[in-house]
């Protein structure tokens, strides 16, 4: 069980911190030698301190500007960034302990703070804390891990209405009105890339028996042509601004369908026990993952083109950036390409793709529930 307490800085009081979140021996390591070096420093400890209750417990300032402050602090603003995350495990324990959350599903959330230190250290080479507005979700009780992926309540992002079939559960996407996309169906400036002369503007109507608009393929691109949905045989299930539950998917185990089906019950179950008072109306995401391309460039036994398989995709104002990071780190860009290591089958395939021309970008999906 993870205690709270006053002195999160005190001899031995992170290590036992990282002991009960079940940290290993490296990570747990470096917080605690970081952690005695900033209470041997009356300035960082001050600092440390102050930066814990503005972040986790205060919140009178907005958090980015904290987070800002923070990684600017001192020598090493991204390792004292460290410790002060770490140190708030304790609280975040409070605040399970309040609603009556497992302490299981605390200890797999904060496990993320292990990959992004690991991360800042593939990056940066030395050890710290960056991804601080991220992680600040977990720390505040507002993103859980269950299982393969990882969850928190939020308003749906795309701006594109979900229909569906009031007898078959047939699901039916339109795109809002007032979108502007390139003639291939993405959103005009996917990539960097906009259409002047092939472009259009989406348009929306409802006139009380039938929705029309421009349908959304399951590949994730939008129709110039317009459909009509009778009222009598649909129901508007989803549309911009409505409760989700926004999906993430943390590096580390294998995507399995059965990992995410998994994933998927458990977030509904936790949802109707411990928040049955935030409804949601679906499972959402925003991720390479879910890029279109994809679904050619990768067999049908692929893991990743299994995962999509699980969203309608929408289109997304996105690049490849996001893609090439997760297959080939951080930093990579379209112009280090071809001297990029590709040991892998996806990263050959990633390279070659591009090589040739092609496209790779985001897209959005959502999974009624």
């Amino acid at each position: 069980m993870i205690s709270a307490s006053g002195d999160f800085l005190a001899p031995g009081e992170l290590a036992a911190i990282c002991e009960a979140a079940r940290f290993p021996a490296d990570i747990a390591d470096v917080l605690g030698k970081a952690a005695e070096a900033v209470r041997g420093d009356g300035e960082l400890a001050e600092a440390a301190v102050r930066f814990r209750r503005e972040l986790f417990e205060d919140a009178n300032r907005p958090p980015d500007d904290v987070n800002r402050e923070l990684l600017a602090f001192g020598a090493d603003g991204a390792l004292l960034a460290a410790v002060v995350y770490a140190g708030a495990i304790p609280l975040l324990a409070e605040r399970y302990a309040a609603r009556g959350l497992p302490q299981e599903v605390l200890v797999d959330t904060v496990h993320d703070l292990v990959i992004w230190m690991r991360a800042h250290l593939r990056r940066h080479g030395r050890w710290g804390l960056s991804e601080l507005g991220w992680l600040h979700q977990h720390l505040r009780g507002e993103l859980f891990r269950l299982g393969r992926l990882q969850f928190h309540f939020a308003a749906c992002p795309f701006p594109a209405k979900a229909f569906r079939h009031r007898t078959t559960g047939g699901v039916a996407v339109l795109s809002e009105g007032g979108v502007r996309y390139r003639s291939d169906g993405q959103l005009d400036g996917t990539c960097g890339l906009f259409d002047a002369a092939g472009g259009w503007e989406s348009a929306y109507a409802f006139d009380g028996a039938r929705y029309e608009g421009h349908p959304v393929s399951a590949l994730g691109a939008a129709d110039r042509k317009t459909v009509r949905l009778g009222a009598d045989e649909w129901e508007l299930a989803l549309q911009k601004g409505d409760p989700v539950l926004n999906v993430h998917v943390p590096e580390g185990e294998r995507l399995s369908p059965e990992g995410c089906r998994d994933s998927y019950a458990r977030a509904a179950a936790f949802a109707a026990t411990h928040f049955p008072s935030n409804p949601y109306r679906a499972f959402v995401c925003d991720s390479w993952l879910l890029a279109p391309a994809f679904r050619t460039l990768l067999p049908e036994s692929s893991n990743i083109v299994r995962f999509q398989r699980d969203y309608h995709p929408v289109p997304v104002l996105s690049n490849e950036s996001q893609t090439l990071e997760r297959v080939f780190g951080y930093g990579t860009t379209l112009a280090d390409l071809p001297s990029a290591k590709a040991e892998t089958t996806l990263q050959r395939i990633v390279r070659d793709h591009l090589a040739a021309g092609g496209r790779i970008h985001n897209a959005g999906g959502f999974r009624l529930a």
